[in-house]
């Protein structure tokens, strides 16, 4: 109702009808002066207890007058809700959500009905408005959530460096989430924007290595070498099968290209390892996969990289098969993180997991015992260092188009080089400035006519901020 009020004031002319499941004698103060305020400015009307699904979407029916609505606001329940929904409340957001004439829907703080539980009946949101505390949820849940935008209420402080200073007392007092679980805001960025010091050459800025491409891949590895030159690091390092090399290194001229000899079938040939141990001392971080292909020679490559390289590691695509990443627990306490890419197929892969089993306790679970770092790839991005769960909410459908991985794993490859000593901040800060690049890409030029490789040239607009 508050939404309303706003509504009404920026757009005096709307029509605005208002459908509640109670009296106003029932109301809390807040919501029931939000009610005054609206008298005799909407079309009010009450859903019985005993409404159906039919006649509910008659109401609908009666104040659409053939127009359609152009959206569809939803504030029927409080974050602390929790019980299941039932009656005239799960008809009404089961009416909505069937109704077909609304142009966009949108949730202030949650959709309602939203739960934990796989089972549960929500409202299905286009746009998510958080309010910074956000549930616990099923992964079969986060469709419903549409587009998450936090809206910083200063509930709490969301940047990478102090997301333990959540405020926990309002979070347990709703009853809403785990200590360990937070959403992301462009506050993470914050480091990266700052003025970089003066007396500097490029290799303060971090050198990283990438290791990946095969002769019928060439451009998973191309677009992962093209965000990390666009990351900040000093200096990249790629190794590419020699049948490419060169043509790559004439697309992406910043970046140093290493021939890598090759198998019978066109993808890097484990004997020539050496090429990158006699280099490795250069590295401050390590990127493997992109492009790679999937066979027993790269196999070996990424186990003798995990066995044997002492850096952070990034571990993409074809570098996240299971017997190198048996290796990672194998590895010295004193060796960098491995960090993990996988989208939701190859996370239930490595992790040996069916669909329904996905949720947050697996990915701290399987983080944890394996001792990695976690970037569940998705609509919602989840990161995980076996301790705590970041839900990265930048990005949207664009993002859903081949490459977007690739460049994603350079950038985080990029950040990590940079900074190799904060290894979960670094993760973030490239999560959130790929998403937030995509956006921008989206606003200027649409979702659907783009080129992946176009997120690129917005990731500076968006450290510059907007």
């Amino acid at each position: 109702m508050l939404a309303c009020n706003q509504l009404l004031g920026d757009l005096p002319r709307a029509s605005v009808i208002l459908l509640t499941t109670c009296t106003s004698e029932s109301m809390k103060p807040l919501a029931k002066r939000a009610y005054e305020d609206l008298k005799g400015r909407v079309l009010e009307y009450l859903i019985s207890e005993d409404a159906t699904i039919e006649s509910i979407a008659a109401i609908l029916n009666q104040c659409n007058a053939s127009r359609g609505f152009d959206i569809c606001l939803d504030g029927l329940l409080g974050i602390g809700f929790e019980s299941p929904i039932r009656g005239s409340l799960k008809n009404l957001i089961e009416a909505t959500n069937e109704y077909t004439e609304i142009g966009l829907r949108a949730s202030v703080d949650m959709p309602s009905g939203l739960t934990g539980s796989s089972e549960s009946i929500s409202f299905c949101a286009d746009f998510t408005y958080a309010t910074g505390i956000v549930k616990a949820l099923h992964v079969s849940g986060m469709s419903n959530l549409g587009r998450v935008h936090l809206i910083d209420l200063g509930f709490f402080d969301t940047s990478a460096k102090s997301e333990e200073k959540v405020a926990v007392e309002h979070a347990k007092a709703a009853k809403l989430i785990q200590s360990a679980e937070f959403f992301l805001s462009d506050r993470v960025l914050d480091p990266v924007r700052r003025l970089r010091p003066a007396n500097v050459d490029k290799r303060t800025f971090g050198h990283l290595f990438i290791i990946g491409g095969s002769a019928y891949m060439p451009g998973a590895l191309l677009m992962a070498v093209q965000a990390a030159v666009r990351s900040g690091a000093g200096l990249v390092t790629a190794f590419a099968p020699a049948s490419i090399a060169s043509s790559l290194a004439a697309r992406v001229p910043e970046a140093m290209w290493i021939p890598w000899p090759e198998s019978s079938n066109g993808t890097l040939d484990p004997r020539a390892n050496g090429l990158l141990m006699e280099r490795i001392g250069r590295a401050t971080a390590l990127l493997i996969g992109p492009g790679m292909g999937s066979d027993r020679n790269t196999e070996m490559i990424a186990q003798e990289v995990i066995k044997r390289v002492d850096l952070p590691i990034v571990c993409d695509a074809d570098a996240l098969n299971n017997r190198a990443l048996e290796l990672v627990l194998k590895r010295s306490t004193r060796s960098g993180p491995v960090v993990l890419t996988p989208h939701m197929g190859e996370f239930m892969r490595i992790a040996k997991l069916d669909r329904e089993e996905v949720f947050t306790e697996s990915l701290l679970h399987y983080s944890q015992s394996n001792k990695v770092i976690t970037v569940l790839k998705g609509p919602i991005t989840q990161i995980c260092d076996g301790h705590k769960v970041w839900y990265n909410s930048f990005g949207g459908p664009v993002l859903s188009r081949g490459g977007s991985g690739d460049m994603l794993a350079g950038l985080i490859g990029g950040f990590i080089a940079q900074n190799n000593n904060e290894v979960t901040e670094s993760v973030l800060q490239a999560v959130v400035l790929h998403g937030q690049a995509a956006e921008y890409l989206a606003r200027e030029q649409g979702q659907v006519t783009v080129q992946t490789t176009q997120v690129l040239n917005f990731l500076s607009i968006v450290l510059r901020g907007g």
